[in-house]
């Protein structure tokens, strides 16, 4: 079968002195985010419809551009072997099973598709299961890419291969190729906003061992997320929603970059005519299930990586 891939690396030129006081150079740091679309059945990203990918890539571009951990690359070879397993992006009642990926270093690779998921249903993403076979050292990495704190019965880190994701396909969606601009779209649900979400859930917001070992205390019926990162931020613990993979509808945050108050991107619903960005909450969350998360940097720093993506819109509209 023929994959057609799209990789949406978000480089950042950085150190803690481009941060104090502009920019002079370091080691680019980057997570690189890899869509497959083999398994899009229905086209939805495809053909007509191709536009639709560069708003994945915009969405994938906000996460690359924070989360720096090293992730260990997955090269299978002789008695060192394993199988990734996902649900399927175009009919996810079913699982795929691949074997022996190889997977670069600071590669996650996640999986889309769409199908109708109901009413309700605006998308739905999870990272991929693994199984493994060989020594030590190969089923740790592949288990953990290097992360000796995503083992364990209570792991503190995350180190995941990759995912998938499902959006609904009769959904009304605006699709905006430059989301740092903001139209009205009323009536249509923001395409960018729940990509934003679902990768999030494949990065392990809501789905990973490191994220329920920051629970204590929680009950069914008074869920909350006690992430000593996430506490700072919201001053308190969050309060989730049912199913404890998403923050209670309402909660808000910061967004990133601009400081302007909305609700935070890993919600549990999204209003339509409505978009979010990610939120000084949801990178804290992401900090406390194990990555490491770039500071805010300053409005020097922000205006060349914002370029780089092509997003100085973003910035212009701030500054006006």
């Amino acid at each position: 079968m023929t994959r057609a891939f799209i990789t949406a690396t978000f480089r950042k030129v950085l150190c803690v002195g481009a941060i104090a006081g502009g920019l002079t150079g370091g080691p680019a740091l980057a997570l690189t985010i890899t869509f497959d679309y083999s398994y899009d059945a229905a086209g939805f990203f495809s053909g007509a419809n191709t536009g639709r990918r560069g708003v994945l890539e915009q969405a994938a571009a906000a996460f690359s551009s924070r989360l720096t951990d090293s992730l260990t690359a997955i090269t299978p070879a002789g008695g060192n072997t394993w199988t990734a397993s996902f649900a399927h992006p175009s009919n996810p009642g079913t699982t795929v099973s691949l074997s022996n990926l190889s997977i670069s270093a600071d590669t996650i690779v996640v999986y889309i598709g769409a199908t109708d998921l109901g009413a309700g249903a605006l998308g739905q993403g999870a990272p991929g299961g693994v199984s493994a076979s060989g020594n030590a050292n190969w089923t740790s990495t592949v288990t953990t890419r290097g992360q000796p704190g995503a083992a364990g019965l209570n792991p503190t880190d995350f180190g995941p291969w990759g995912g998938a994701i499902t959006f609904n396909s009769t959904a009304a969606w605006h699709f905006d190729s430059n989301p740092a601009t903001l139209e009205n779209f009323p009536g249509q649900f923001d395409f960018y906003s729940i990509a934003l979400r679902e990768l999030g859930h494949v990065l392990g917001f809501g789905t990973s061992g490191s994220w329920f070992s920051n629970m204590p205390g929680s009950t069914p019926s008074a869920a909350a997320f006690g992430g000593a990162n996430a506490v700072a931020v919201y001053g308190g613990q969050v309060p989730l929603a049912a199913g404890n993979a998403h923050w209670l509808s309402g909660t808000t945050s910061t967004a990133l970059g601009s400081g302007a108050p909305q609700d935070a991107v890993m919600g549990a619903t999204l209003s339509a005519g409505t978009r979010t960005y990610l939120t000084a909450l949801d990178a804290a969350a992401l900090q406390d299930v194990g990555w490491t998360v770039v500071p805010e940097a300053s409005s020097i720093v922000w205006s060349a990586v914002l370029g780089a993506a092509g997003v100085l819109g973003w910035l212009r509209r701030r500054k006006a």
